[in-house]
């Protein structure tokens, strides 16, 4: 039976709507990945933002945490470290020493060569403390000639002698200043630090031996000297 007018009107109505149904959901679709691709670079950028945003704050941070002249951590950032430190050994159990360092005659290096030299003399003698120090053990300029340095996991037994090698790292390599060597000794002190340590504490009684140990070197005869404890 052939179709009339009527429904043949009908079912190219049917077929329109049907397309017209199609049609919107391909673009719902579409348009729902244009939305979800926008999110996505939204997200992109946000993270991005984020990671340059903590990359400044890090810069920042180590900034606030650096001592200019010589590079090493000044005494901000040495107590950061210091307190991390001392948290891990309550966790772990580890010792390590705490030592202070100060150098001998630097009065007179800025008297009779001026104010360059003496700065010159500080960034070798942090320089080479760095040096002839571990990778995780945390070396600080905390001030005028004092510098600060903390031992990871060194035993009591090791103190003495990883201390001769920094003493000995320190008179052999001299800073030569316009044509002249300069020699550069230091006074070291130290103690050992576990995870009931007290980091003003620490600092006192290391400073204490450190001087200690520049007083008994002053007062003891010149060719004695060589074979004191201080430097």
């Amino acid at each position: 039976m052939e179709k009339t007018q009527i429904e043949l009107l009908m079912e190219l109505a049917a077929d329109f709507q049907q397309q017209t149904a199609i049609n919107n959901r391909a673009s719902e679709q579409t348009e729902q990945r244009n939305a979800l691709s926008t999110l996505v670079d939204l997200a992109r950028d946000m993270q991005n933002r984020l990671d340059q945003q903590q990359n400044r704050i890090r810069q920042l941070e180590l900034m606030v945490e650096t001592d200019e002249l010589t590079g090493l951590y000044n005494r901000r950032g040495f107590m950061r470290r210091t307190r991390e430190a001392l948290a891990r050994a309550g966790r772990t159990g580890e010792r390590g020493l705490m030592v202070i360092a100060d150098l001998d005659g630097f009065k007179e290096i800025n008297d009779q060569h001026g104010h360059a030299a003496g700065d010159a003399v500080l960034r070798h003698f942090g320089q080479n403390l760095r040096t002839h120090t571990r990778s995780d053990d945390y070396v600080a300029r905390f001030g005028g000639d004092e510098f600060a340095i903390l031992m990871t996991g060194s035993s009591p037994d090791a103190a003495q002698k990883r201390i001769n090698q920094l003493k000995q790292a320190t008179a052999r390599f001299p800073l030569i200043w316009q044509g002249t060597p300069l020699a550069i000794r230091a006074s070291f002190g130290y103690t050992v630090y576990d995870a009931k340590s007290d980091i003003s504490d620490l600092i006192r009684v290391a400073d204490h031996d450190m001087y200690g140990q520049k007083h008994a070197s002053r007062s003891k005869p010149e060719a004695g000297e060589e074979g004191s404890d201080a430097a």
